[in-house]
């Protein structure tokens, strides 16, 4: 009996002591946290998370519940949660939805180019403790400000005449409505001849990383004044069914993007309509989205 009880208090002594280390590894535990771009497709997206706790909670532990939303636009789910009680790390691996994608970045550009990333995640040890890791980040790049195309002036008609060059872009959100992403496009000409170019249509066509997503085209014409400039506005509508494949071919880059515009103007020249296809024109187009994660990781708060 004296042994029983002998037993009975060294478990006890042993499973207190155990407690107390798990309730002192829970309560300081400060996890580094560092994301990264995982597998890449057309439809899904991963983000891994590799989370160093510091030292072996030698509990149970599961992620019970993960909520990434986008300008309030949920975007992600977890995938997998990669966990051992007797190692001091963790992976967490992210799936997002790039169509769901999409349709955050349009709210993005309906707000103005301001975007914010709310990221929840509530964790089971045990199945008695259930912190909640919680944080934000606030996103804003001038990605339309990037789409300032040019192009030079070249001859034509043997030398007699020299098409306008474009001499700057500046592209405004209109807003989105099935499917179909409208801005204006204000297209600056400057003419080289010493004659007046009456411009009735100007017309382009929109890629993005080999993938053409969209078409513009003049809401009125203009005439260019000699040796002058003059601005054309320009209606422009991108699909954003194109957009997905896109965005997996924009990280993969490393999160960046050749956008290429081909111009094709039609112009009153010697008396004659003719279209001319201006020289066509790239911009490389570059976010840091992975680094304003690791950003908003480093000051993640965990709360009960």
């Amino acid at each position: 009996m004296k042994k029983a009880v002998a037993v009975f208090i060294a478990v006890s002594l042993l499973m207190s002591l155990w407690g107390a280390y798990v309730a002192y590894a829970v309560i300081s535990m400060n996890p580094k946290l560092e994301a990264s771009w995982g597998n890449v497709s057309e439809g899904e997206v991963e983000i891994v998370v590799d989370a160093e706790l510091g030292k072996p909670l030698l509990v149970p532990a599961s992620v019970e519940n993960l909520s990434i939303k986008f300008n309030e636009v949920e975007v992600a789910s977890l995938e997998e949660f990669k966990y051992s009680p007797t190692k001091p790390d963790a992976e967490l691996v992210i799936e997002l939805d790039t169509n769901k994608l999409v349709k955050a970045i349009e709210s993005y550009f309906n707000n103005g180019q301001h975007g914010k990333a709310d990221v929840r995640v509530k964790l089971g040890l045990f199945g008695l403790l259930h912190p909640t890791l919680k944080f934000s980040q606030e996103f804003h790049e001038d990605m339309l400000g990037q789409m300032n195309f040019k192009a030079e002036s070249k001859p034509i008609l043997g030398g007699l005449l020299h098409t306008p060059s474009v001499e700057g872009t500046r592209v405004v959100w209109m807003g989105g409505e099935d499917g179909v992403w409208k801005l204006k496009a204000y297209v600056t000409l400057k003419n080289p001849n010493s004659i007046p170019i009456p411009v009735s249509n100007l017309e382009f066509e929109i890629s993005a990383n080999g993938i053409t997503v969209g078409k513009g085209k003049t809401s009125q014409g203009v005439t260019i004044p000699a040796g002058g400039i003059a601005t054309v506005p320009i209606d422009v509508e991108i699909y954003s069914e194109y957009l997905p494949k896109v965005l997996a071919t924009h990280i993969k880059n490393g999160e960046e993007s050749t956008v290429r515009l081909n111009i094709y103007i039609t112009a009153d020249m010697g008396g004659k309509s003719v279209r001319i296809g201006l020289k066509s024109e790239e911009v490389v187009v570059k976010t840091d989205v992975m680094v304003s994660i690791n950003e908003a990781l480093s000051n993640v708060s965990r709360r009960e």
